[in-house]
């Protein structure tokens, strides 16, 4: 699907479908990385953390848009290699982190109509994220690299409702490569999963 119809569904789902239920969301937890080429560095997804907010507008089918910190960790390794290109020892292990505002916007739907007042529900959602560069960290000073000023994904999720709590998680498929140029042998693209969990806030049904 191309951006343009995905943004004229959204607002679609905007203006017509339960336009003036509101609600912000606030949260945080865990975020890991699966990269998807190792190469030659060999890298290797860490755990990170993200916290922000979100805002969700409409009902049981609902349009949601937010800005979260991410901090992302990721460690390569260093290591000499044999005539037949094949790593010798262990290598040196290095750690790369960044910090990004990650933006998502998505489309959702409950299972149970929210107007119902149900005291638990569960959801579902996917759509675009957009993961701007803040800053980046590399502890090898004998490397000079430049990340990515914006990163996107397609990504999908679910959870669940209790009361004024929220429980989800997701998976973020990369769409484009961490790095600028040809720093690494290896520019990977690294996809992410993560769980949140929160408070809700529910300003206008």
């Amino acid at each position: 699907m191309k951006t343009p119809t995905i943004i004229a569904s959204f607002a679609t789902v905007l203006f017509f479908g339960h336009a003036n239920a509101q609600e912000f969301r606030f949260g945080g937890g865990y975020n890991g990385s699966n990269v998807r080429e190792a190469g030659e560095e060999r890298w290797v997804g860490r755990a990170g953390y993200q916290f922000g907010a979100d805002l969700l507008v409409g009902g049981q089918w609902y349009v949601r848009g937010g800005a979260h910190l991410q901090v992302r960790n990721l460690n390569y390794t260093v290591a000499g290699f044999d005539a037949n290109g094949d790593p010798i020892g262990t290598g040196t292990e290095f750690t790369y982190t960044s910090r990004s505002l990650r933006v998502p916007l998505s489309l959702g739907r409950r299972l149970l109509d929210p107007d119902n007042d149900p005291s638990f529900n569960v959801y579902i959602f996917g759509g675009p994220t957009a993961l701007f560069n803040l800053s980046a960290d590399l502890d090898n000073d004998q490397l000079d690299v430049q990340t990515s000023a914006t990163q996107w994904y397609i990504g999908f999720g679910g959870g669940a409702e209790f009361g004024f709590l929220f429980v989800e998680g997701g998976y973020d498929v990369a769409m484009t490569d961490v790095f600028q140029g040809d720093g690494f042998a290896t520019n990977p693209k690294v996809n992410q999963v993560y769980a949140t969990a929160g408070v809700r806030l529910q300003l206008a049904r």
